[in-house]
């Protein structure tokens, strides 16, 4: 059957979020849309042939309703004609869901005929924009991706301010079913629900949670990055006290609270199992490691809750099973879980965890016979302070050491560019971060954040109370531990990017302080003054071997593997 992929599940999402009308604009590259529209028996379907009539009259529908209302057109101009009426639904907050039927990419200015720039035509007008793949055997990253466009574009259109969104359509030909042919029976679709309140949690919000728990017997929270918060940390430790299994990166700032180990823990496959939740709450924004995602990813049984107070227009849906938005404080959705009772089930759930992080601790103190950054990272562990200081941590594999060992003590903050993971301005961030600060500012960096950003240190606002850690493995050493990277023969020249730059003379314009470091006696001696009150910022450089790292980590993994 020649008919687009894709485009009855897309129809249906709508139909099953409460979209009771849509206003078709009569066309050919849009027949596909309208024949899956009309035919959906939930969905009362107008025809107007104006485009510009049709965007109003689709106004009026939405605002007698109050639901959001499908637009559909054909491709070319068609859209630019509705272009007034989308205006008006965005300045008068009305909910349109506009369907933009479009050419191929490929042919967009080939003198093709009704073919223009469709990406983005109302620009500023609709509230976000997306385009849809109608794409033949879609992988199930794809189907993923449309059925979260759906559900976006609904809640975006729905939630205040309310007004239009486009999805653009690219369909290719043919795309007319054949004579008598019924369409695609849509497969399966996830509804992705979204609750919303202002303040506290309404009574319908608490009886939905309270059901929810009492039917769940394994489940797990977790934290991605997320500000130091005392009200949530103390939350976290009574949830664990109750049997809850809270998981959280180094940068979720919930350490020595939630179970930290999880890249280790999970390194052990044959945990997978035993640990895998039947409702996972997560709060915070994103992972550092792969392996939790795809843990998580992997079971496509459980409830999955994200508790996100200020959600972004694109919905964030990373563990590929949101089924809630939870667009709440955090405070007080944890407010109503701590005092919900928990089954005895849970609380074994909750055990197999802590046995898991029992057992993945004492591997951890396991040490090798050779210098090399782990031995390093866990020798500053010991001497970080406990109080009075703040952690500025750089991308690629100094972050990933935080998570590796338990390196940050409980109460202190870290800090960390993940927004977008760069290795750019890490320093420069520290240094900002620094200014009119009464704690100690500590940047771990490597030796190619540093340089790449090294003019974070030209200026004036070096304070005294920065403290640079540079490890120093001369190039990118993270590339050397990645399965696929580490045996090209490209590795050492196009993607290590071996230097043999040091940070001395650096550190010397600059007016700091600098101790070098070869080995592990000389980080001990180095440690005694690098943590004290200083008239001066200090840099210490710890210079190690990228292949000895790459090695030593590799032993070190191995032990958790099983």
């Amino acid at each position: 059957m020649a008919f687009p992929s894709g485009l009855v599940e897309l129809i249906e999402v709508f139909s099953q979020h409460g979209v009771k009308q849509a206003v078709i604009c009569p066309g050919s590259r849009n027949a596909p849309i309208m024949l899956a529209l009309s035919r959906n028996p939930a969905i009362e379907s107008f025809s107007i042939s104006d485009e510009r009539s049709a965007g109003f009259f689709a106004l009026g529908l939405a605002l007698h309703s109050k639901l959001p209302v499908i637009l559909c057109c054909t491709s070319g101009s068609a859209a630019l004609n509705m272009a007034p009426a989308i205006a008006e639904a965005y300045f008068l907050e009305v909910p349109l869901i506009v369907l933009t039927a479009d050419r191929p990419n490929e042919w967009i200015g080939q003198w093709d005929g009704q073919t223009i720039y469709q990406e983005r035509i109302f620009g500023a007008h609709a509230k976000q924009y997306f385009s849809y793949s109608t794409r033949s055997h879609a992988t199930t990253d794809e189907l993923w991706h449309r059925n979260r466009i759906a559900n976006n574009a609904f809640w975006t259109a729905f939630l205040g301010p309310q007004g239009p969104v486009q999805i653009n359509i690219p369909i290719h030909e043919p795309f007319y079913p054949e004579k008598g042919a019924a369409l695609p029976v849509a497969e399966p679709i996830r509804k992705i629900h979204h609750w919303k309140t202002p303040k506290s949690l309404s009574p319908s919000m608490k009886t939905f949670i309270q059901r929810q728990v009492s039917v769940s017997n394994k489940i797990l929270i977790t934290l991605g990055q997320m500000p130091l918060n005392p009200a949530i940390q103390e939350f976290i430790q009574q949830l664990m006290e109750n049997g809850i299994p809270v998981v959280g990166d180094a940068v979720a700032n919930a350490n020595g609270l939630a179970f930290e180990s999880h890249d280790l823990i999970l390194a052990n496959t044959k945990n997978w199992e035993s640990l895998q939740p039947d409702l996972h709450i997560h709060l915070g924004k994103s992972f550092v490691t792969k392996r939790i995602k795809q843990f998580l990813r992997s079971n496509a049984d459980k409830q999955e809750w994200q508790i996100n107070p200020n959600p972004q227009a694109l919905m964030a849906d990373p563990f590929k099973g949101l089924g809630h938005l939870w667009e709440v404080d955090e405070e007080e959705f944890l407010k109503e879980l701590v005092h919900l009772n928990v089954s005895n089930q849970q609380k074994s759930y909750f055990q197999t965890w802590k046995n898991a992080n029992e057992q993945v601790q004492i591997l951890q103190d396991k040490k090798l016979d050779f210098w090399n950054e782990l031995i390093a990272f866990k020798k500053i562990s010991q001497a970080i302070p406990k109080e009075n200081a703040e952690i500025h941590v750089a991308n690629s594999l100094a972050v990933r050491y935080l998570n590796w060992i338990k390196f940050v003590p409980k109460g202190i903050e870290v800090f960390a560019n993940r927004g977008t993971s760069g290795i750019d301005g890490c320093l420069s961030t520290a240094v900002g971060g620094a200014q009119n600060n009464s704690q100690l500012v500590i940047s771990i960096i490597g030796d190619v954040a540093f340089q790449y950003d090294k003019n974070a240190l030209w200026n004036n606002y070096v304070p005294k109370n920065l403290r640079i850690i540079l490890m120093n493995n001369q190039g990118g050493g993270i590339f050397r531990n990645l399965e696929g990277a580490k045996d090209l023969p490209e590795l050492d020249i196009f993607m290590e990017t071996q230097q043999n730059f040091r940070a001395d003379n650096i550190a010397k314009d600059a007016g700091i302080q600098y101790i070098s470091v070869k080995n592990e006696m000389e980080l001990t001696e180095g440690l005694k003054e690098f943590f004290q009150a200083s008239e001066h910022a200090i840099l210490m450089e710890i210079e190690t071997n990228s292949i000895s790292n790459a090695e030593a980590l590799a032993q070190y993994m191995s032990l958790f593997k099983g």
